[in-house]
C-alpha cells in the first residue's frame, strides 16, 4: 500500500543510482513509476550540473541540487545558489599551486583546469565518470569573475587540516584517498533541499533521501524518511532511519517498494 505522507523523493547519484560507471537499472525504472504518479523527484548530488547533466536528462528528472546543496535548480530557473567568494577561490587555487597541488573549478556549466591532469589522476576521473575538463592557462584566468561552486583537489589526508585551517569558510568533503571536494562551509543538501521544498510547497516531514555518503547526513537527519544504501559505511548508516541493499543489489527500487511508492 503506498505511503501516501511522501509528497517527494530525493535521491543520490554516486553509489546509489550510479554505480561501477553506470545508472542502475532498476532505479531508472523505479524513477519513470514515481514520475508517472505524479510524485516530484530530485537528484541530489555533490556533482556539479555539466557532471549531472547526463544522469538528469536519462531519467527525465526536472529537480536538482548540486554541489552539496550550492546550487538548486528546475529546469527553469535557479533558486538558489551560494558560490564561493573570489578571494577564498584564489586562496585555495593559489596555496594548492604552490604545493604542486592539481585544482579543478567548477562554474555553473563548466569544468575548468589551469594545466593538464596529470597522469596518475586520470584513472580517477574515469572511474568518477568526471565530465571534460577545459585547460584554461592560469595567466588568462579571472578568478574575480567567476561564480565558483566547488573546487576538487588531488592531495591526500594530511593536508586537509592544513586547507580546512587557513581556509576556515570552506569544508573538505573526501571522496578518494587522493582527491577531495572543497565546498563553501554553508553549503550541505539538506540547506538546497529546503530551498526545493518551499518552491513547491512540501514540508521536510513530507519527503524522502536515499544515499550513501557522508555529505548525506544532513538530509537524513531533516527530512521525514530516509535510508542509507547497503553499501554505506556504519558511521552515515546510524543517522538513517532505515538501511536498504546496496546499489547493485537495487537498494533504491527495494526502498521505494517497501514504503509503497513503487509496485
Amino acid at each position: 500500500m503506498r505511503n501516501t505522507d511522501i509528497q517527494m523523493v530525493f535521491l543520490d547519484i554516486d553509489g546509489t543510482l550510479f554505480v561501477e560507471g553506470k545508472l542502475v537499472q532498476s532505479g531508472i525504472r523505479a524513477v519513470e513509476q514515481l514520475t508517472a504518479q505524479g510524485i516530484p523527484v530530485a537528484i541530489c548530488t555533490g556533482r556539479s550540473v555539466l557532471h549531472a547533466k547526463h544522469v538528469q536528462d536519462t531519467l527525465d528528472v526536472p529537480y536538482g541540487i548540486f554541489f552539496n546543496g550550492g546550487l538548486v535548480r528546475t529546469k527553469t530557473d535557479e533558486l538558489f545558489a551560494t558560490p564561493f567568494k573570489a578571494d577564498d577561490v584564489a586562496g585555495i587555487v593559489h596555496y594548492a599551486r604552490s604545493h604542486g597541488i592539481s585544482t579543478i573549478l567548477h562554474t555553473h556549466e563548466r569544468a575548468v583546469s589551469f594545466a593538464p591532469i596529470p597522469e596518475q589522476y586520470k584513472a580517477i576521473l574515469a572511474f568518477f565518470d568526471f565530465p571534460s575538463i577545459e585547460i584554461v592557462p592560469f595567466a588568462v584566468a579571472n578568478l574575480d569573475n567567476i561564480n565558483i561552486f566547488q573546487i576538487n583537489a588531488f592531495m591526500t589526508r594530511e593536508w586537509d587540516a592544513d586547507f580546512e585551517t587557513r581556509f576556515p569558510a570552506s569544508y573538505i568533503y573526501r571522496w578518494d584517498t587522493r582527491a577531495v571536494d572543497f565546498q563553501r562551509r554553508k553549503s550541505d543538501k539538506s540547506i538546497g533541499a529546503k530551498h526545493l521544498l518551499d518552491h513547491l510547497g512540501i514540508k521536510p516531514e513530507h519527503a524522502l533521501h536515499i544515499g550513501d555518503g557522508g555529505n548525506d547526513i544532513g538530509m537524513f537527519k531533516t527530512l521525514g524518511y530516509s535510508y542509507a544504501m547497503g553499501n554505506a559505511t556504519d558511521d552515515v548508516k546510524q543517522f538513517a532511519k532505515r538501511v536498504t541493499t546496496n546499489a547493485e543489489d537495487d537498494g533504491v527500487a527495494r526502498a521505494l517498494h517497501e514504503l509503497g511508492l513503487i509496485s
